[in-house]
């Protein structure tokens, strides 16, 4: 059944309202009609099964039949240098899928400066929101403002349940290792450099704070596929801890 977004204060009590672009394309372009029924998603990990009372290009409302909640208890945060053209946009849209929390663009000294305008920052909602619509996800992948390395570096420090890695061509020690004592963590954090690789003295400053250099393969891996990579074996590691 489809899966849209709505905003939670567009849903009350036992009544939902759907209007602007996505109003559009319910009615215009998925050619919903009056007593069918959606799933909607408020993006904070609720879900709900509704029924279309009225609709039109510009506004549809309708009742709430039934609800559910979904969403994940292990947080995890992607640091990222920002890939050229438009290989961030398929990032945001493969990492929400598989179930990343959040996204901060992260500056270093070898990467494509992040400063996003406030539109491109819109566009990129969307893509998240669109990603979760997609693949069922009750929740919506934050995007950030981008941070400097070293701010990114100071902030994972906060929280001491949340496992610290970085990626690094260097390294030998292998993720998997890492992942048999993830139950302890409440989230992970993970550090993905820029395409010529985390200055020496970047990686120096991480693993000073207690942040764990890994390597994933022999390989020298993109960006975005450094980043998928990661965050699977992360991910699944958790899945696979929570059926035992």
């Amino acid at each position: 059944m489809s899966h849209f977004y709505v905003k939670p204060e567009a849903i009350k009590e036992k009544t939902f309202s759907i209007s602007g672009e996505q109003a559009h394309y319910v009615s215009t372009v998925r050619r919903f009609k009056p007593n069918d029924e959606i799933m909607i998603f408020d993006g904070l990990g609720n879900s709900y099964k509704a029924k279309i009372n009225s609709i039109n290009k510009n506004k549809i409302v309708g009742n709430i039949l039934s609800s559910s909640y979904k969403k994940s208890e292990f947080i995890l945060k992607l640091y990222t240098s920002i890939p050229k053209g438009d290989r961030f946009e398929w990032l945001i849209e493969k990492c929400a899928e598989i179930g990343v929390s959040e996204i901060t663009p992260t500056n270093t000294k070898r990467s494509v400066n992040a400063n996003f305008s406030k539109n491109k920052l819109e566009r990129y909602e969307k893509i998240s929101i669109a990603a979760s619509s997609q693949c069922g996800r009750n929740d919506i992948m934050k995007i950030n403002d981008p941070l400097d390395f070293r701010t990114a570096c100071a902030n994972v420090l906060i929280n001491n349940k949340y496992m610290n890695v970085l990626p690094w061509e260097s390294e030998n020690k292998i993720l998997l290792n890492h992942l048999s004592s993830t139950s302890s963590f409440v989230g992970a954090n993970i550090f993905i450099g820029p395409e010529g690789g985390f200055e020496d003295e970047e990686v120096e400053l991480a693993k000073s704070l207690g942040i764990q250099t890994i390597t994933l393969g022999n390989n020298i891996l993109r960006i975005e596929t450094a980043a998928i990579v990661a965050s699977g074996l992360v991910l699944s590691s958790q899945h696979l801890e929570s059926e035992c």
